[in-house]
This record gives C-alpha cells, structure tokens and sequence, in this order.
C-alpha cells in the first residue's frame, strides 16, 4: 500500500525532469526486489541456552547449573519472557521472584 502511494506521487511529477526519472527507476526496481525476496527469517530458529543457578533445599547437594535451550524467536525479547517460557513448558519446577523485575 504504501509503495502504491509513493508510485502516485512519483508518477505525477513530469518525467522530464531528470531527478525524477533517476527516483523513479529506483522506485520500480526496489519494489521488484523486495518482491523476490523471501522471508526465510520465519522458518529459521534462533536457540539460546540459559543456564539457571538451581537449589533445592530439600536435598544437601550443592547448587548447581542447569541448562535450558529457548528459541528466542518463539518468546518474548525480555530474560523474563524465557524464563515464563521455561516455566510454562520446559521446566514447571522452576520458581523466581518476579515482583521486582516487572517494575
């Protein structure tokens, strides 16, 4: 839509003019490309591990690290939106506090 608006306006001014002959061809040959172009940015995936810091006060062992890999692409663009996205559907054992980073 936008790129018919701006063909309107272009079109109007004389092509005699040879600037506008020059925005014109850039016009066309832009939109050309942007059509041949294709979204491969959706199919791909892009995985992060986090590793969280995991205590259980239950048992004597140490603390330890656990690793959890996210497609970023699937969350939101927060640390607190992966860590949601571990809870929900990886991991429902985790627990954190959140009062704090959501101010």
């Amino acid at each position: 839509m936008a790129t018919r608006l701006l063909r309107r306006a272009i079109t109007r001014v004389p092509a005699s003019v040879p600037a506008a002959r020059v925005i014109l061809n850039r016009v066309h040959s832009s939109e050309a490309k942007a059509q041949l172009v294709e979204p491969s940015s959706k199919s791909t995936s892009y995985i992060k591990t986090f590793q969280i810091y995991r205590w259980n006060p239950d048992s004597p062992q140490k603390p330890e690290l656990q690793n959890y890999d996210v497609d970023l692409k699937e969350c939101g663009p927060m640390v607190l939106d992966a860590l949601i996205k571990i809870k929900n559907e990886v991991d429902p054992t985790l627990t954190f506090r959140r009062d704090k980073i959501e101010s």
